[in-house]
């Protein structure tokens, strides 16, 4: 068994780990002979190694193909009222705005389905005055952060 394919894979192994250290055009170029030097490998290794690589490539094939071809049903689909929102870890509740909308004229077609205009019936009320907090104090307007500075006047009188 001729071991002449350890120098190109060798070859391989190093450009490859110069192209995750290097930037621009020089990453290109470690990755053209990695690339090269890896098919260079592959022709020459014995066809033990080849035929071991082959049924790797096979199988790993197969086994994503049928984990894939499973059917996605509705239930597997995460529910809107299930969906954990977490944000710079605190967790958030999803509350929908439930807006009723008419479906008036077509408008035209996009993808093949027909496009409608929605109008709302009611538009929803919202409040300009949200509960805000910064830093864990709350804040309920602007205006509180400008902090109020009473001016006085001093008088120096001269002893």
């Amino acid at each position: 068994m001729s071991l002449f394919f350890i120098i190109p894979l060798g070859i391989f192994i190093v450009t490859a780990y110069l192209f995750k250290l290097l930037a621009n055009e020089m990453a290109y170029l470690a990755a053209a002979i990695a690339l090269v030097s890896l098919v260079v490998t592959l022709c020459l290794a014995p066809w033990q190694i080849q035929l071991l690589l082959l049924a790797l490539v096979i199988f790993s094939n197969h086994r994503r193909s049928s984990s894939s071809s499973q059917p996605v049903t509705e239930s597997s689909l995460p529910d809107e009222h299930n969906v954990k929102l977490v944000y710079r870890g605190v967790n958030y509740d999803l509350t929908p705005a439930q807006v009723e909308v008419t479906e008036d004229e077509v408008i035209g077609k996009y993808r093949g389905q027909a496009l409608r205009v929605h109008h709302l019936v009611k538009p929803p009320a919202t409040s300009t005055i949200l509960p805000l907090k910064y830093r864990g104090v709350s804040v309920s307007d602007h205006k509180a952060l400008i902090p109020v500075v009473k001016e006085e006047k001093l008088t120096h009188t001269k002893q």
